[in-house]
């Protein structure tokens, strides 16, 4: 594969626990039923082995989850009811942060814990100023959401040294912090990961392996950044028969996007595909292909799963998959970590993904309204995986 920017070297593939799974939704970058699906392929002649294995693995993340997994082990709530928890996401009313926050509050309430909201505003003084309310309220722990401790490094530690607990959600601990019952971090990368995962295959089936592709890599923090070298090791490992162009992004830089997007594919005509990271720049993205003159003969494929995303997938033919992560099932994860906090545990590194491809195929069994999108329906039974949590946290 050639490259106009340096690619790692490939990552072995994250793949579902799940039979039949970002922020994230990979929403950092914003600061910054049923059945398989495969992909109809644009290329002719014979099937490729490398577009004959992207749809097996795409038509495999395309399947709503089955079983849930193990989950973790048992413990006691029975002390918790009447505590609160302050939940700060780096913005509280866009993107999934609004369903992290309803389902977050139901999740918490099972063993009667309440939640309190305050609006990070997107910016280091909100979120700092947020944090030290936290420590005025003395609340019995703090849930922060795609905030990385780099960003606000002074405030964590204050609410730290004020005796709270603190959950860093949606970010990656700093080298060398280990997890404990009173400071852990919510790693993202093994929710995103997947995503990038699917919408590289999706591609490569689409193309059959023989892709000229642009990848928009966000550089908005270390964990997009991570999440986009990602994307562009899975292209070179699953497609080695494929050209890959990189070009860096940042929501700082949105205005640029399609300027960015309309001059790559007049510099270089054979593009056929765009890969926006995530569904944030999916309208600056179309933007610039139109800018191009090119916007019907370029596929896109995509991350994040928001509403408006996922019914593009229906009404626009170019908009070939879109992956996401269940923004429900995120928050019933942290709940699980903070009350395992609470309960003087150490929450688990990690929780199995429930991620989701949605292609051409499987788009119509989808009820796409706001009310399926806040219930995670979309992924699988939401009963399945609540009543998993909450019989380890002893109530039904």
């Amino acid at each position: 594969m050639n490259t106009t920017a340096k690619t790692p070297a490939p990552i072995p593939s994250v793949r579902r626990r799940l039979v039949g799974a970002g922020l994230a939704t990979v929403l950092l970058a914003a600061l910054a039923a049923c059945g398989g699906a495969t992909t109809t392929s644009a290329a002719t002649g014979p099937e490729t082995k490398e577009g004959t294995a992207a749809r097996a693995a795409l038509a495999d993340l395309a399947r709503p989850f089955g079983e849930v997994p193990t989950l973790g082990t048992p413990f006691d709530t029975a002390a918790l009811a009447g505590k609160t928890v302050y939940y700060v996401p780096i913005a509280l009313k866009v993107g999934h942060f609004p369903l992290i926050t309803k389902n977050l509050t139901d999740a918490l309430g099972r063993v009667g814990v309440k939640l309190y909201t305050c609006d990070g505003q997107g910016n280091p003084s909100g979120i700092s100023s947020c944090l030290d309310q936290a420590i005025a309220s003395k609340p019995a722990a703090v849930v922060t959401d795609y905030i990385p401790y780099e960003m606000v490094p002074t405030a964590i530690d204050r609410v730290r040294k004020s005796g709270v607990p603190v959950f860093v959600a949606g970010a990656a601990a700093p080298e060398g912090t280990e997890q404990s019952a009173t400071f852990a971090f919510g790693d993202p990368d093994r929710q995103g990961f997947v995503l990038m995962d699917g919408i590289g295959d999706a591609v490569v089936a689409d193309s059959d392996g023989k892709a000229s592709v642009l990848l928009l890599s966000v550089t908005d923090s270390a964990s997009t950044r991570r999440a986009g070298a990602r994307a562009a090791a899975h292209l070179k490992e699953a497609c080695p028969g494929c050209r890959l162009v990189v070009k860096e992004v940042s929501l700082s830089r949105m205005k640029d996007v399609p300027s960015l997007v309309s001059s790559a594919l007049l510099t270089d005509p054979s593009i056929g595909y765009v890969i926006p990271q995530y569904d944030t720049y999916l309208a600056a993205t179309t933007t610039g292909l139109q800018s191009s003159g090119k916007a019907r003969d370029v596929r896109i494929a995509t991350s994040g799963a928001t509403l408006a995303a996922v019914q593009q997938v229906k009404t626009n033919d170019r908009l070939i998959a879109v992956a996401g992560v269940n923004p429900p099932y995120l928050a019933w994860t942290m709940a699980d970590s903070v009350l395992r906090m609470l309960a003087g545990q150490r929450p688990p590194a990690e929780y199995p993904s429930l991620a989701r491809a949605f292609t051409k195929d499987n788009i119509g069994t989808l009820d796409l309204t706001p009310e399926a999108e806040v219930s995670g329906r979309w992924f699988g039974e939401p009963g399945a995986y609540q009543k998993a949590f909450t019989g380890l946290w002893g109530v039904r």
